[in-house]
């Protein structure tokens, strides 16, 4: 691992670029009334909110020294995932903002705004050569695939 500890505008960039929905989320809610969901693991939730936390963390103050290329294939495919994350959503506002297609599989991925965004920042990770950011991920990915199946079921 080539890192060094400074900060990254990509990184930070990288992180937000996901986030940015939430905007429009907050601006026009669901249509109906969203159901209450199943509970879940306490500590399983813990695990996730620590790990989004320390992801950003990595992702923003640990840099590579090696060149990042835009035409690398991990590039690719965080932008790809990123897409279907935002099609996902283009679904639920241009659906009528009913709730239940939030979780409604999307070419044939099951929990969609669970799987793309961390195939998204897991692919980032490794494009940015921050194998510290992509093994968090990866922690990430676990917990928040298990509380979204534990949210929906």
């Amino acid at each position: 691992m080539n890192l060094k500890v400074s900060f990254s505008w990509i990184g930070l960039v990288i992180f937000a670029l996901p986030m940015l929905i939430n905007i429009a989320y907050v601006m026009f809610p669901p249509a109906g009334k969203a159901e209450q969901t199943a509970a879940v693991t306490h500590w399983i939730e813990i695990v996730e909110q620590i790990s989004r936390i320390a992801y950003l963390f990595a992702v923003t103050l640990l840099v590579s020294r090696e060149t990042l290329s835009f035409r690398s294939v991990w590039f690719s495919l965080a932008a790809v995932f990123l897409v279907l994350y935002y099609a996902v959503w283009l679904r639920y506002f241009m659906g009528g903002r009913e709730i239940a297609l939030l979780s409604r599989s999307f070419l044939f991925v099951p929990m969609p705004l669970a799987v793309f965004p961390v195939l998204y920042f897991l692919c980032a990770a490794i494009w940015l050569h921050n194998l510290p950011a992509a093994i968090i991920m990866v922690i990430f990915g676990a917990a928040h695939l298990t509380v979204s199946l534990q949210s929906f079921r």
